[in-house]
């Protein structure tokens, strides 16, 4: 893991499982401004900054389908 990903871990705890845990994508990208806004506070780096912004948005691609649907929620809520 590189130092920018660590200090944002050690700041903003485990971006994958806070993304997940997010109902719809609306949701995460209010979570991600959310978490954005309070990394802006502590840290003035810009460059760790980016790599939030990065690594969240890569996250919430990742994470939601084209019709804003949590892939990993939906599979847990459709099991028969």
């Amino acid at each position: 893991m590189n130092e920018e990903m660590k200090i944002i871990r050690m700041f903003c705890g485990d971006l994958k499982e806070r993304i997940k845990a997010c109902r719809s994508r609306e949701i995460a990208e209010l979570l991600k401004d959310r978490i954005c806004e309070e990394l802006a506070a502590m840290c003035k780096s810009d460059v760790i900054r980016l790599t939030l912004n990065h690594q969240v948005s890569k996250l919430i691609d990742e994470t939601f389908d084209s019709s804003g649907k949590n892939i990993y929620l939906e599979e847990t809520y459709n099991v028969q």
